[in-house]
């Protein structure tokens, strides 16, 4: 099956979803699927996935307004030339785009795969997202039911398939992980180190977990929070740090073409979100074997088992995340089982095969006897 991701993020960004569609793009290459992948021209988004996956085909595009009739032409010629047989878009913007050239091209399948809710209730959603997609995919129930609200998404045309991530080898305890994870950043040997994996947007609540530091660090200052990631409110939470005196605390390690080995090295996953339709870092967190301190906000407690793998706490809430970390940092036994029963959930509900096996069936059926002509 050919297939054409088209995302017109931003030429800076490289999210969650840009991830998934990374790893989608290499897994179904080696299943046989030939995989075109449009996006901005220079974007970070297409250099990765490049790096990444040399048997997939980048197409930069130039990507301007919602109905850009050259745009929509451009897509529609893609389509023709290299036979796709679906196209599957992000944003509302690809949506339109993919969608008209869909129509154009008279053919292909077009498959609305939504990382985070960005459904609106005006005309123009309303009487175009029904007509331009042939399916809409979501990664969690609790993204599911944001999206539906309006009504004029039907809860039988949206499917669930959750993320899946590639194997990896993180044997806990792992000392020399650890070891070099400090050496790198210059932290301390006898520091616990607390990872927290996100763009610095206020989705994420970083500023939350800097709060609850400052609760943690008065009874545990034997902590490290390493952050990893960018992104635009960078500078302010440096200087809000910087006002209560928690400088020391915190090592950025700025945005990582691989993370495992920060992942391998640290000792505890932090994820204050407030708003996660998945939860894409938590999942590779339990695939390290750490234990994990999150929201309760979207599909993180489908990710995660509750007091199993994960302490979920109230989104926004500074206190409650403070004496969550502390609880779990004073019970150092809980940490290493919330850890081991971590790796467990992941290899028996998120593993890449799982993910990969559900998409194929999900496309045969989208396809029908088309497939074969």
């Amino acid at each position: 099956m050919n297939l054409l991701f088209l995302d017109s993020v931003d030429r800076k960004t490289f999210g969650g979803y840009q991830n998934w569609i990374n790893l989608m793009s290499r897994a179904l290459t080696r299943r046989g699927h030939k995989i075109f992948v449009a996006g901005r021209p220079a974007s970070e988004y297409l250099r990765r996935v490049g790096a990444d996956n040399p048997g997939v085909e980048l197409i930069p595009l130039k990507i301007s307004g919602d109905f850009n009739p050259w745009t929509i032409g451009s897509i529609r010629n893609i389509m023709a030339r290299h036979g796709i047989d679906v196209i599957i878009c992000d944003f509302n913007k690809d949506l339109r785009l993919g969608g008209l050239a869909s129509k154009l091209h008279g053919r292909v399948k077009v498959i609305w795969r939504l990382g985070l809710d960005i459904t609106k209730d005006n005309w123009v959603h309303r009487f175009l997202t029904p007509r331009l997609a042939d399916a809409v995919v979501v990664p969690s129930e609790g993204l599911k039911k944001q999206i539906i609200r309006f009504g004029y998404l039907a809860p039988e045309d949206v499917t669930v398939i959750y993320h899946g991530i590639p194997a990896r080898d993180f044997p806990r305890p792992n000392p020399t992980a650890a070891a070099e994870l400090r050496r790198k950043y210059n932290i301390d040997s006898d520091k616990i180190v607390a990872v927290t994996s996100g763009r610095f947007v206020n989705q994420k609540g970083h500023t939350y977990l800097i709060e609850a530091a400052a609760k943690i660090t008065a009874r545990f200052p034997g902590i490290i929070f390493l952050w990893l990631g960018d992104g635009p409110l960078e500078e302010s939470l440096r200087i809000k740090i910087h006002e209560l005196g928690l400088d020391k605390y915190f090592v950025f390690a700025g945005m990582l073409d691989n993370l495992d080995p920060e992942l391998a090295g640290s000792d505890l996953m932090l994820h204050p979100s407030l708003d996660e339709p998945f939860g894409f870092s938590v999942l590779e967190g339990m695939r390290a074997g750490l234990p994990v301190v999150a929201s309760r906000v979207g599909g993180i407690p489908e990710v995660v088992e509750e007091n199993v793998t994960a302490i979920l706490v109230k989104a926004g809430s500074p206190e409650e995340l403070a004496e969550a970390v502390l609880k779990i940092l004073e019970n150092p036994t809980r940490m290493s089982q919330f850890g081991i029963a971590g790796q467990k959930r992941w290899r028996e509900y998120f593993r890449e095969e799982i993910m990969l096996d559900k998409w194929e069936v999900f496309l045969e059926k989208l396809m029908g006897p088309q497939k074969n002509k």
